[in-house]
C-alpha cells in the first residue's frame, strides 16, 4: 500500500523556511536510504563481501534441493561471497527478468531458457570465453553454437530439452499394433500404424485416432514431423549468411506430410492446427482415445505422477470394499518421431537450459559470478538432471539413461536436437512463422479444405522471416551470421 505524507510546519518560523529547505529535508535523507538499499542490493558490503543476486525459474524437488545444496557448497568454498536466490514464476518470471534489464538493475546471474538475443543486442551480457577455455571441449558442440555469437560465448549450457514420441501403449495393444522397435520408426511404417490405430469403436460409441499434436506461437511438437524430412526454419547459405529455409522443397514436403495427416490419412485428431500443447496433452492423457501424442520430455514424469495418484486413488477405492471402480494405469512408452529410411531421427529441441552472468563493473563480482555458474553445471549439477528428463550438457556426462533399453536410445539423440541460432531479430521469427504455417493445417470452414496449401504458407512465411533477417542484418552490421546448432540432418 502507498502511504501520502504531508508537511505541516508546526509554528509561524518552520512555515517561513524557503520551500527548498523544507524539501531537501525531506529527500536528502530518502535518497541516502534509497542508495544504501541499492547497494546493499547490489551487494556491496562494508566488509568488502559479495553478495551475487541468482535467479532462476523452478524445477522439480530433487534439483531445487540439490540447487540449495549447490550454493551452500559454494559459499563454504569462497567464505567472501553470498548468494541470494530468488526463484521465478514460470507464468511471469521471464517479464521480470526484461524489466530488471531495462531498468538497468539485473540480477548477477540469471537462469534462462536459451539466450535473448535483444540481451546481446543490448550488449547486457558477459561473453564467457575465458571461463570455459579450459573445459569446453567437454560440452557437447551444439550446445555451445547454441550460446555464440560472432565467436562469443554468452552463456554456460546447463542440459536440453526436446520433443519426444509419447505412445499410449494400451491402444496399440487393443488394436493389436505394434510400437517401433526401440523407438524408431520410418516414415511408411508411422503412415501404417497411424492409419491401424484410427478407428471408430461401436460398441463404445468412441472414435480413435493415431494422433494427437499442436501448432502455435511458441510451441513447435508438430515440427517433429518437418524437421525429419530435413526441412530447416533456418539454414546457413555458402557466404556464411543465417537465411530462411522455408522455401526448400524439404520444408515444403515436411509441411505436406503433417497436413496430410489430418486432411488426406485422417489418422490426426480434427484441429490440431488450432490445438496448443496444453489441450493436445490433456486430449492425449484425460481421453486416451489417442495412441500417439508429440511432448517435450517432461511428459515421462508427468505420466510417472499421474500413475502413481491412480495407484493411491485405487488403494483407498480398494480399502473402501470399491474395487470395481479402480482406475487402470496408463502403460506408456517413447519414441523418436518417423524419419526416412536409413536417416537418423531428429528431435526438435524445446529450449535450452543456460546461465547468464548480466554485465559487472567489479572484476571480482564477475569472476565470482563466472566461478558460481560453472559450479552449477559440474558434477551432480549434471547427474541431477535425469529427474528432470533432459540431457546434460556435459559430454564426460554420457547418456544418463543408456542402460535403459525403452528411453536410452531416445535420449541418445538429444545432443544433435534442432534450435535457432542466436543472431538478433530471431525472436520475431515465431509469429510471423507460425501465423502462416498454421494455414496449411487449418481447415477453411466454407470450403473444407486447408486455408493455404503447403507450398503457399511456406513461401508466405518465407518472405516474412527473410524481411525479419535483413532487418537485422542492416541493423547490427551482418549479425545474421552465425553457427547454425544442431543442424545435423
Amino acid at each position: 500500500m502507498i502511504k501520502r505524507y504531508e508537511i505541516r510546519s508546526r509554528d509561524h518560523r518552520a512555515s517561513a523556511r524557503p520551500p527548498w529547505i523544507v524539501i531537501a529535508a525531506v529527500i536528502l535523507p530518502a535518497l541516502f536510504v534509497l542508495c544504501s538499499c541499492a547497494n546493499r542490493e547490489r551487494g556491496v558490503r562494508a566488509d568488502g563481501s559479495i553478495v551475487l543476486e541468482y535467479w532462476d525459474f523452478p524445477h522439480l524437488p530433487l534439483v531445487n534441493a540439490y540447487i540449495q545444496e549447490a550454493i551452500t557448497r559454494f559459499e563454504g568454498a569462497n567464505p567472501g561471497v553470498k548468494i541470494r536466490y530468488t526463484r521465478l514464476p514460470w507464468q511471469d518470471g521471464q517479464q521480470k527478468v526484461m524489466l530488471s534489464v531495462n531498468s538497468g538493475r539485473p540480477p548477477d546471474v540469471c537462469g534462462q531458457v536459451n539466450v535473448s538475443p535483444s540481451f546481446i543486442a543490448q550488449d547486457m551480457l558477459e561473453p564467457l570465453n575465458d571461463y570455459l577455455r579450459d573445459d569446453l571441449a567437454d560440452f557437447h558442440p551444439s550446445y555451445i553454437e547454441a550460446v555464440t555469437f560472432r565467436g562469443k560465448i554468452y552463456a554456460v549450457p546447463w542440459y536440453k530439452a526436446c520433443y519426444v514420441a509419447l505412445l499410449n501403449l494400451d491402444l496399440f495393444g487393443k488394436f493389436g499394433v505394434q510400437p517401433p522397435r526401440q523407438g524408431r520408426w520410418t516414415w511408411d511404417e508411422f503412415v501404417s500404424k497411424m492409419r491401424a490405430l484410427t478407428k471408430y469403436e461401436p460398441a463404445e460409441k468412441k472414435q480413435y485416432y493415431g494422433l494427437v499434436t499442436n501448432l502455435g506461437p511458441m510451441e513447435y511438437e508438430a515440427y517433429s514431423i518437418i524437421y525429419n524430412f530435413g526441412g530447416r526454419v533456418l539454414e546457413q547459405a555458402a557466404d556464411g549468411r543465417i537465411v530462411s529455409g522455408l522455401e526448400s522443397p524439404r520444408f515444403v514436403e515436411g509441411v505436406r506430410r503433417l497436413a496430410s495427416l489430418e486432411f488426406d490419412e485422417k489418422v490426426a485428431m480434427p484441429g490440431i492446427g488450432a490445438m496448443t500443447q496444453e489441450q493436445s496433452w490433456n486430449v492425449w492423457r484425460d481421453t486416451r482415445a489417442c495412441a500417439v501424442t508429440f511432448q517435450g520430455a517432461w511428459c515421462i514424469t508427468a505420466c510417472q505422477t499421474a500413475n502413481e495418484a491412480i495407484e493411491r486413488t485405487n488403494d483407498k477405492k480398494r480399502h473402501a470394499g470399491r474395487t470395481g471402480e479402480c482406475e487402470q494405469p496408463l502403460r506408456w512408452a517413447v519414441a523418436a518421431p518417423p524419419s526416412d529410411g536409413n536417416t537418423t531421427p531428429v528431435l526438435g529441441s524445446s529450449g535450452l537450459g543456460t546461465f547468464v552472468v548480466f554485465k559487472q563493473n567489479d572484476a571480482r563480482r564477475r569472476d565470482a559470478a563466472a566461478r558460481f555458474v560453472k559450479h552449477l553445471v559440474s558434477g551432480e549439477g549434471q547427474r541431477v538432471l535425469k529427474y528432470e528428463n533432459v540431457y546434460p550438457s556435459r559430454i564426460s556426462t554420457g547418456n544418463p539413461w543408456a542402460e535403459d533399453p525403452q528411453l536410452g536410445p531416445v535420449f541418445a539423440l538429444f545432443p544433435d536436437g534442432v534450435m535457432y541460432p542466436l543472431i538478433p531479430g530471431s525472436e520475431r521469427i515465431d509469429k510471423v512463422l507460425q501465423q502462416e504455417i498454421q494455414k496449411a493445417v487449418l481447415r477453411d470452414s466454407a470450403a473444407g479444405k486447408p486455408q493455404a496449401s503447403p507450398r503457399q504458407a511456406a513461401v508466405a512465411a518465407d518472405i516474412k522471416v527473410n524481411a525479419i533477417l535483413e532487418r537485422a542484418s542492416r541493423r547490427y552490421g551482418g549479425a545474421a551470421a552465425a553457427t547454425l546448432p544442431g543442424q545435423a540432418p
